[in-house]
């Protein structure tokens, strides 16, 4: 049996990018792998015989599988199954039937316990590789359906009427789309939405948009409403779109973007209205919200019990989105200040704090430019996304005058980088990750600190 995977060269290899350009080997090999963890990207890592580390996707912790090599290079290689000759313990049969072909899932070949022990691992060895940290990490909390749980998806698009292909892209070449007529991921109005379409599609009713690299996006509100945003290629002709309005159930705006623009609303409503925890939103078609409802109603319930009585304290919501929470903690009596650099959704926040009646303060802008004029504050959270702070913002945050401070992160190699810059002034009290997107190797991590 091959020996372990020692943690420091293991640690190099996870660095690297496993999915970048295929490097293929000099001849075809074929090799028995030791499978023994997932690593970041969701593919299972493990070592041949000879010693070589090797990432294989669609495999699981036990599996020993000989592969083929499709990408070799100094010291790891990647590769792809030939044959299972023995299956780990945590594996199961994917829910969905393209699973083995669509590059949008990476782990629904795993239980959902599976799932949460291997998310668990990665944030555990971030922490102890990059930040340096030795905390434990407990349990992923997880709330809902691991199925039908996304409030907004991503489709890519390809083909002209009676001939379009239109899902995700594949996972063995990211440059084709793989049809798929059902995306098992997405809410129930973002399923129907997308069944019609894709009907008008092939029954040569309408055309889709066409143009290279063109991204369909649905999202759908809680009372069954979606809007769709366009994003590259041409725009519906004028026909089209009257047609899809009356046929897609539900559906209440359509929106064109071009990149560096902002979307263009080419019939119906400009927003769609949503309810996110007890507050209204008027949404523009390209802000950010979480994807997941319950699992960040759970999140916020795990901060807010940290937090506590939230009355006169004053609050900096950096990174804001929206700002359901800033308007939600206004309401409770805080003085909050949000900072968010997407000006649309800084008037949909500012909206919906007028229809909520919380009184707080919005800043539009860079946080890098904003921070140093923003502090002091007795509470601070901060929820970047997926690069996490830069050097401005951790410095800032070490510095300035704030007494708690709560991370809210999508990676774990950035939440564990940014958590080693802050440690000179924050201690990390409590760290909590979430399964809010299951069947992704994707997880949401809390950190909650107390200035040192």
């Amino acid at each position: 049996m091959a020996p372990p995977i020692r943690r420091d060269r293991l640690n190099e290899v996870l660095v690297s990018d496993p999915s970048g350009g295929r490097t293929a080997p000099e001849e075809s090999e074929t090799n028995v792998v030791h499978v023994e963890r997932i690593a970041g990207g969701g593919d299972g890592v493990g070592r041949e015989d000879s010693g070589r580390v090797v990432f294989v996707p669609r495999t699981a912790p036990g599996d020993v599988v000989r592969v083929e090599i499709v990408q070799a290079k100094a010291h790891w290689a990647r590769g792809r199954v030939r044959e299972y000759l023995k299956q780990g313990a945590g594996r199961r049969s994917a829910p969905c039937p393209v699973y083995d072909e669509c590059g949008g899932c990476r782990l629904q070949h795993l239980i959902p316990a599976e799932q949460r022990q291997a998310k668990r691992d990665l944030v555990q060895e971030a922490l102890r590789r990059i930040g340096g940290f030795d905390i434990p990490v407990p349990d992923l909390i997880a709330v809902g359906s691991e199925l039908g749980y996304r409030n907004r998806v991503t489709f890519s698009s390809h083909g002209r009427s009676g001939n379009v292909k239109a899902g995700f892209r594949r996972i063995d070449d990211p440059s084709s789309v793989i049809d798929v007529r059902l995306c098992l991921l997405a809410e129930t109005p973002i399923q129907s939405a997308w069944a019609e379409l894709r009907e008008a599609w092939e029954g040569g009713i309408c055309d889709p948009p066409s143009g290279p690299d063109t991204r369909l996006t649905i999202r759908a509100a809680m009372n069954g409403a979606v809007d769709l945003l366009v994003n590259g290629g041409e725009p519906f002709a004028s026909d089209t779109l009257r047609s899809l309005m009356e046929r897609v159930p539900g559906l209440v705006g359509c929106h064109h973007v071009r990149p560096g623009r902002p979307p263009k609303t080419l019939v119906g409503e400009e927003t769609l209205l949503d309810r996110w925890q007890e507050i209204e939103f008027d949404l523009p078609a390209d802000v950010f919200l979480q994807v997941n409802r319950r699992v960040s109603a759970e999140m916020d319930r795990w901060l807010e019990a940290r937090v506590g009585d939230l009355d006169g304290r004053r609050v900096l919501d950096l990174y804001s989105g929206v700002g359901a929470r800033a308007i939600r903690w206004a309401s409770q009596g805080a003085q909050v200040t949000a900072c968010e650099v997407s000006k649309r959704a800084v008037t949909a926040c500012r909206l919906a704090a007028s229809g909520a009646g919380a009184q707080l303060a919005v800043e539009a802008g860079r946080v890098e430019s904003r921070i140093e004029g923003l502090l002091p504050a007795d509470l601070v959270v901060v929820n970047p996304p997926r690069a996490g702070l830069s050097r401005r913002v951790a410095e800032a945050l070490i510095s300035g005058l704030a007494r708690r401070l709560a991370y809210v992160s999508c990676d774990p190699a950035t939440l564990a980088r940014d958590l080693g810059r802050l440690e000179p002034a924050w201690n990390v009290v409590e760290l909590q990750p979430f399964d809010a997107f299951p069947q992704t190797a994707h997880v949401e991590t809390v950190a909650w600190m107390h200035r040192r």
